[in-house]
């Protein structure tokens, strides 16, 4: 009797790499498949610049990460910290060559906030308006209690893209009559930068819009009151052009 055709062998299934959530908006922390990993703070230092700055050449992580030290004692940081980091997280950093960067399965928050100031700035299509103000709105500020220069840098950079994203939100939420939604984020605008006028022209705009002119006055003279302590300066003719028919004579032309 002749044997069939021999059953294939099965295959061990591939395991599922590792899911890997760093987060930088707010604080840094970092999280596998849920679970919290602690990392040293030069690891720290290192998966946040990848994060923000994308792959990068070897020379200038280093010379960023540890501006004082010589270009060989940078590297040599540099070299103990990708050992020590991808010995704690197997394939958060990828590149063996002259650039590194963090791995596919590493999903990061600054990134959605990065696209979606994008997506708007180009005036691609958006199906939900308040959705998309609800959720620049909620963003916390970078790395907060991190004070090197370039964490400096990348957090005003997302500032200016945050802000300039939440104005055309709440102009767009004004332009479908929803005011209260509008009204909220274009106050966070102003909480983002909170020495920008085009922010708090939108909020008076829309304190105007919903027939509320003594709280669209109270916000222009706290305003107006933060400029004159901080910067020693008054608001704009179009700000005062706001509110002039609520004060009349008493705003400057």
């Amino acid at each position: 009797m002749s044997e069939g055709p021999a059953r294939p062998i099965p295959l061990p299934r591939p395991q599922a790499a590792p899911r890997l959530q760093l987060t930088l908006l707010g604080g840094w922390s970092l999280h596998c498949d849920g679970a919290g990993v602690a990392v040293s703070s030069n690891g720290q230092r290192l998966l946040a610049l990848l994060a923000l700055r994308g792959r990068t050449q070897r020379d200038l992580v280093a010379g960023t990460l540890w501006p004082g030290n010589d270009d060989q004692s940078a590297l040599a940081n540099l070299r103990t910290t990708l050992w020590r980091v991808r010995r704690r997280v197997q394939g958060a950093i990828v590149g063996g060559g002259p650039e590194i960067g963090l791995g596919e399965q590493v999903s990061v928050d600054v990134h959605e906030l990065t696209s979606t100031g994008q997506r708007l700035l180009r005036q691609e299509p958006v199906a939900d308006w308040a959705a998309i103000g609800h959720t620049l709105a909620r963003q916390d500020q970078l790395l907060p209690g991190w004070y090197e220069d370039w964490v400096l840098a990348e957090r005003e950079r997302l500032q200016q893209l945050q802000v300039h994203a939440l104005e055309i939100a709440a102009e767009r939420l004004v332009q479908s009559s929803q005011l209260a939604t509008a009204l909220e984020v274009a106050q966070a605008a102003t909480v983002v930068e909170p020495f920008r006028e085009t922010a708090h022209c939108a909020v008076v705009e829309v304190l105007l819009k919903q027939s509320n002119p003594a709280q669209a006055l109270r916000h222009y003279r706290r305003y107006e009151q933060l400029l004159d302590r901080e910067l020693g300066i008054e608001p704009s003719r179009r700000l005062r052009e706001l509110v002039r028919p609520v004060l009349g004579d008493h705003v400057r032309a």
